[in-house]
């Protein structure tokens, strides 16, 4: 019990045997003590609620003071601004070529955009174009520097055509005429297969790349049957994994894409 309990307590026992005091002067109608025990008891009345209020103040609640902000982590701005890059690019794109869909060329852009290093998007339904840069400085969106997309000229040696020449006639046991054989057709060059191969399906094997991680899978299969010839798979793999998958085999059944997790 406080201090202002204690004089409340005090206070109110005070008025209880002053109005047992002025029961018994009205009884007994001795009236000038009477009018002083109602003045005394006035008094108490009022410093009774006075006490009573003093303590209302004290035990009122305190206002809570606000809470300060969390503290921002540079992991965290760098996820805030990456997610904000992605809606300015699709932004962008919808109010360009309406239905364009888009998607990042390699696995680990996050790191790319955290180093300052060039990004590039494969696209899709956007006006002929196949790919895109996107321009960042100081972690904001700038705009997209669409690229057009050159086939490499693969060095072939030139080709001399083949002289018309009446063939030699050479004399056998028999007289017939022997013809010099004609000349081998041209190997395939299966790198240059293999690179226009990933270079034409590369948004659709991102896409299958992003739904393997999202389902928590380790391996992608590129069924046989969407493969080029079998003897550029080899080269299927190298342009696989120089476009940023970490490993790529082939197999009976295609080509398998190690997810990484």
């Amino acid at each position: 019990m406080n201090k202002q309990e204690v004089k409340g307590r005090i206070a109110y026992e005070a008025l209880v045997f002053l109005g047992a005091i002025a029961l018994l002067t009205l009884i007994t109608r001795l009236w000038p003590i009477l009018f002083l025990v109602i003045v005394v008891m006035l008094v108490c009345v009022l410093r009774l609620m006075f006490i009573r209020v003093k303590t209302v103040k004290a035990i009122a609640p305190a206002t809570p003071t606000p809470e300060s902000p969390p503290v921002e982590t540079e992991i965290s701005i760098i996820t805030k601004a990456f997610g904000l890059l992605q809606r300015r690019i699709s932004e962008q794109l919808e109010a360009q070529y309406p239905g364009a869909r888009w998607v990042w060329s390699a696995t680990n852009t996050i790191e790319h955009f955290k180093m300052g290093e060039p990004m590039i998007i494969l696209l899709n339904r956007a006006g002929g174009y196949q790919k895109a840069q996107v321009v960042v400085h100081n972690l904001l969106f700038k705009g997209l520097d669409y690229l057009t997309v050159k086939t490499p000229v693969a060095s072939v040696a030139p080709v001399t055509p083949p002289k018309t020449e009446t063939p030699e006639i050479l004399d056998g046991d028999d007289g017939a005429e022997v013809e010099e054989p004609l000349p081998d057709e041209a190997p395939v060059n299966y790198g240059r297969l293999a690179f226009e191969w990933v270079d034409a399906n590369m948004a659709d094997i991102n896409a299958r790349y992003n739904e393997s991680i999202a389902q928590s899978q380790s391996e992608m299969l590129i069924p046989s049957e969407e493969l080029p010839h079998p003897d550029s798979w080899p080269d299927v793999c190298a342009e696989l994994k120089r476009n940023g998958f970490t490993a790529a085999d082939f197999c009976e059944d295609g080509i398998k894409v190690t997810v990484a997790q």
